[in-house]
């Protein structure tokens, strides 16, 4: 509820809340009337790919932003593809932390892909980075 009410906030720092999928699918909502947002970070969240989704659809409109942080979440594939699709629309976004999750190469490529769109600096997509520690 309260952050319907923040269209000022720039930066949000919710990582190691244990928001789940039910909690990025509300705060996805809440983003959508954050447009000065440019840093976010839901890492250590369990956030799966419902969660992912939702939050790729918030992104759109959040034109300032310019830090995503989503490390150490349940993302897969599917999820990585969503926020691939996401980044295209993100001109500003710069760089993307998303070390440390469930994604494989069709996620890694749909993200690299979208990447280079804008010159987006990803961390997290080398080998090894697919699975949690």
């Amino acid at each position: 509820g309260a952050l319907i009410l923040c269209n000022q906030i720039q930066e949000l720092d919710l990582d190691y809340n244990n928001i789940g999928d039910i909690g990025a699918v509300a705060l996805s909502e809440a983003l959508r009337n954050c447009p000065s947002l440019f840093r976010l970070n839901v890492g250590e969240n369990s956030i799966g790919d419902k969660g992912a989704t939702a939050l790729s659809g918030a992104l759109i409109h959040c034109n300032q932003i310019q830090e995503l942080y989503l490390h150490n979440n349940n993302i897969s594939d599917i999820g990585a593809v969503a926020l691939s699709e996401a980044l295209r629309n993100c001109p500003r976004l710069q760089y993307l932390l998303i070390h440390y999750n469930y994604i494989g190469d069709r996620g890694k490529a749909a993200l690299r892909k979208a990447a280079d769109t804008h010159s987006v600096r990803v961390t997290g997509l080398g080998d090894g980075d697919q699975h949690r520690r």
